[in-house]
């Protein structure tokens, strides 16, 4: 099972906001997968429509989401991901200098954040910089990929409503259009590790 993390140094980059889509998206496009929320406010759990309550739930499109409210408590998740023998585990990761041993990381910073990318350290075979709300370009030194993901009221609105961004639709709002064409560049760059790391 692959282990997908969403993290970063700083808080409030948008990484429980893309977790929650990119479970959804792995699930309808690629692999089998379940989110395991490892933050002590719990989310991305509730953007799935499940509780707060630390085990395993049934979340929206029956997606398996693990509350664990801390890295430290990953591996029982973990295990039981693989025992429903699903191929991907994406984890959403509260703020953290260095991350946990995974297979992919999507380090989300935001244009506040770019200035601790030096401080990040991230333990994966392949990383992913997410410029979240942001129009600028930065680098991280270990990212085999970059994606800006241009800032979108829609975005906002369905983390008030309590919905992954995903699931929300607006024609009239050429900035959401914008964010999904670039969320869907980012899963494809997710996509063609997840198939690499299948292979292995």
């Amino acid at each position: 099972m692959i282990k997908i993390g969403f993290c970063f140094v700083k808080g409030g980059t948008g990484k429980t906001v893309l977790a929650s889509s990119s479970v959804l998206y792995m699930t309808a496009a690629v692999a089998a997968a379940g989110l395991i929320d490892a933050s002590p406010v719990p989310t991305a759990a509730r953007l799935m429509g499940v509780d707060a309550a630390e085990g395993i739930h049934a979340g929206r499109e029956e997606v398996p989401v693990a509350v664990v409210r801390s890295p430290d408590r990953l591996d029982p998740a973990l295990r039981a991901f693989e025992e429903m023998r699903l191929d991907a585990a994406v984890i959403d990761l509260p703020p953290l200098h260095k991350t946990p041993r995974l297979d992919v990381v999507m380090a989300v910073t935001d244009l506040p954040g770019m200035e601790f990318l030096g401080e990040f350290k991230a333990d994966a075979r392949h990383v992913i910089l997410v410029l979240n709300m942001a129009e600028e370009k930065a680098k991280y030194k270990d990212a085999t990929a970059t994606v800006t993901l241009p800032y979108s009221p829609v975005v906002a609105r369905a983390y008030m409503r309590k919905i992954p961004p995903i699931l929300a639709h607006s024609p009239k709002a050429p900035r959401h259009g914008e964010w999904r064409r670039q969320f869907f560049t980012l899963m494809k760059e997710l996509e063609k590790i997840v198939k690499k790391e299948a292979r292995r």
